[in-house]
């Protein structure tokens, strides 16, 4: 349904549906100016600590560019990841759920190779 890209792509920079909508937010008002994590906790109501580590996962991504006040605006690094959120919005428009399931599935993922680090195997 999704290719391995965009999979890879949930996997490393968007740990919620809610970090979706707002990196989504940020790409509809890319040519505004930047916003402070004030305004999008108020636009988004949502709190403070969840956009912060949202906006952390995007800007090791690539996904965002902040300026000398700590503001930032959608500013992909690549046309690539450009692109692949261009397709991770399109996919959401027509298949939510769909979208919603992939962002869990590889959350889901890293919990089981998590717990299988520490299972006790016979040698």
């Amino acid at each position: 349904m999704f290719s391995d890209d965009v999979k890879g792509f949930l996997g490393f920079a968007i740990k919620s549906v809610w970090a979706l909508e707002l990196l989504l937010f940020l790409r509809t008002h890319a040519e505004d100016p930047p916003c402070t994590v004030e305004a999008l906790t108020r636009e988004l109501r949502a709190s403070e600590l969840i956009v912060r580590e949202a906006l952390a996962a995007f800007r090791v991504a690539g996904l965002i560019a902040e300026d000398e006040s700590g503001a930032v605006k959608y500013a992909p690094a690549s046309h690539y990841l450009d692109r692949l959120v261009g397709d991770l919005a399109a996919a959401y428009v027509t298949r939510p759920l769909a979208v919603s399931r992939e962002i869990y599935a590889a959350d889901a993922a890293k919990i089981k190779n998590f717990a299988d680090a520490f299972r006790f195997r016979k040698d």
